[in-house]
């Protein structure tokens, strides 16, 4: 079985070299690693390029993450992709082992949904396991897509939205599902995902997106919307006092040193 890693970059050169040692660590070595670049400036395209593991990269202007992971999707000819952006990384050498012996011993499998280590600043780890499909996609994504494995033959034709600039993730995965999409799930840490990016720090798009998404694709009632609006305003509160409270002691930490 061959694994597309497809990871897109823009001016973050220190981030995807902590991407790209993690890509290099990994055991299986059935993958192809296409890289996006958005076109950066700070040295990263020379990284890349002195890379000896990536497969295929472009570097150009592009519309939004989601629109550089389309292009990722386009050049990309693994039997299952995975999108592992620059500052991720696997969570151990031995994911792609793990998920390949999952796929290995199910037939006709549509998407693997894994668990992830959500890294606070300074440190402090919090585990999110994989939801169930069937009983979580009225409120969100099973799990984060750094820990979820499309097969090429769904995703090809069913591309990010880039109309979404947060909640592209929840998008496709919400219409994948209303597809009738089979799903197997891998109750283990499959990467590594720093807490802190866009999603939280603009959390008025991040509802409006959800709610549209649940409006127009899951077409669900609107007590389920109010349902899902209020659990995800206490699930973003919680996540930014948790992660604005370990950059406090971490600074704390540091300046009593």
């Amino acid at each position: 079985m061959l694994f597309s890693i497809v990871t897109v970059v823009l001016n973050d050169r220190s981030g995807f070299l902590k991407t790209m040692n993690s890509v290099k660590q990994q055991t299986f070595k059935a993958f192809e690693w296409i890289v996006v670049d958005g076109g950066s400036s700070d040295g990263t395209i020379d990284l890349i390029k002195s890379a000896d593991c990536v497969s295929d990269w472009i570097s150009e202007h592009d519309s939004g993450i989601y629109d550089a992971m389309n292009k990722g999707i386009a050049k990309s000819s693994g039997d299952y992709l995975v999108f592992l952006n620059a500052g991720d990384s696997f969570s151990d050498e031995k994911v792609l082992d793990r998920v390949d012996g999952l796929i290995s011993i199910n037939n006709n499998v549509d998407i693997v949904f894994g668990g992830a280590n959500l890294i606070f600043p300074g440190g402090k780890s919090v585990y999110r396991e994989p939801r169930n499909i069937k009983r979580y996609i009225w409120h969100g994504v099973p799990a984060n897509h750094q820990a979820t494995y499309f097969s090429k033959k769904i995703i090809q034709h069913n591309h990010y939205d880039s109309r979404y600039k947060i909640c592209g993730d929840y998008y496709l995965v919400a219409k994948l599902y209303t597809t009738g999409v089979k799903a197997i799930y891998l109750n283990l840490p499959l990467a590594n995902f720093e807490v802190g990016g866009m999603s939280y720090n603009t959390p008025v798009k991040l509802f409006w997106e959800s709610y549209l998404i649940q409006r127009d694709v899951l077409e669900l009632p609107l007590m389920f919307r109010v349902v899902s609006f209020i659990k995800r305003t206490i699930a973003t509160l919680g996540t930014v006092i948790l992660s604005r409270s370990a950059i406090m002691f971490n600074y704390l930490g540091n300046t009593q040193k």
